[in-house]
Protein backbone atom coordinates (compact mmCIF):
# COMPACT_ATOMS: atom_id res chain seq x y z
CA UNK A 1 0.00 0.00 0.00
CA UNK A 2 0.72 3.17 -0.68
CA UNK A 3 -0.67 5.16 2.65
CA UNK A 4 0.45 8.14 4.22
CA UNK A 5 2.05 8.04 7.97
CA UNK A 6 -0.28 10.17 9.97
CA UNK A 7 3.10 12.41 10.59
CA UNK A 8 3.93 12.80 6.60
CA UNK A 9 -0.22 13.99 6.23
CA UNK A 10 0.31 16.01 9.14
CA UNK A 11 3.73 17.67 7.36
CA UNK A 12 1.90 17.75 4.26
CA UNK A 13 -1.08 19.66 5.44
CA UNK A 14 0.83 22.01 7.13
CA UNK A 15 2.61 22.81 4.15
CA UNK A 16 -0.25 23.51 1.99
CA UNK A 17 -1.70 25.88 5.25
CA UNK A 18 1.54 27.78 5.35
CA UNK A 19 1.49 28.23 1.19
CA UNK A 20 -2.01 29.59 1.04
CA UNK A 21 -0.90 31.91 3.83
CA UNK A 22 1.88 33.13 1.96
CA UNK A 23 4.38 31.56 3.43
CA UNK A 24 4.87 33.50 6.48
CA UNK A 25 8.24 32.90 7.80
CA UNK A 26 8.68 31.86 11.46
CA UNK A 27 5.24 29.99 11.94
CA UNK A 28 6.07 26.32 11.10
CA UNK A 29 4.59 25.44 14.93
CA UNK A 30 1.43 27.72 14.78
CA UNK A 31 1.00 25.19 10.85
CA UNK A 32 1.95 21.68 12.78
CA UNK A 33 -0.59 22.03 15.56
CA UNK A 34 -3.26 23.43 12.95
CA UNK A 35 -2.82 20.88 10.50
CA UNK A 36 -2.80 18.11 13.08
CA UNK A 37 -5.72 19.28 14.31
CA UNK A 38 -7.30 18.64 10.84
CA UNK A 39 -5.83 15.14 10.51
CA UNK A 40 -7.05 14.56 14.16
CA UNK A 41 -10.70 15.48 13.17
CA UNK A 42 -10.29 13.19 9.48
CA UNK A 43 -8.71 10.47 11.78
CA UNK A 44 -11.80 10.04 13.97
CA UNK A 45 -14.14 10.28 11.35
CA UNK A 46 -12.17 6.77 9.82
CA UNK A 47 -11.83 3.17 11.23
CA UNK A 48 -10.78 3.66 15.25
CA UNK A 49 -8.31 1.30 15.37
CA UNK A 50 -6.03 3.19 12.78
CA UNK A 51 -5.48 6.42 16.34
CA UNK A 52 -2.84 8.60 16.27
CA UNK A 53 0.03 9.04 17.50
CA UNK A 54 -0.40 11.97 20.23
CA UNK A 55 3.18 12.19 20.80
CA UNK A 56 3.97 13.50 17.27
CA UNK A 57 6.01 16.94 16.67
CA UNK A 58 7.25 18.44 13.84
CA UNK A 59 10.99 17.39 12.63
CA UNK A 60 13.39 20.17 12.34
Amino acid sequence: MNEMTVVERIRARAYELWQQDGGLEGCADEYWHMARALIEKEIAGQDPSQGIDQDAQPEE
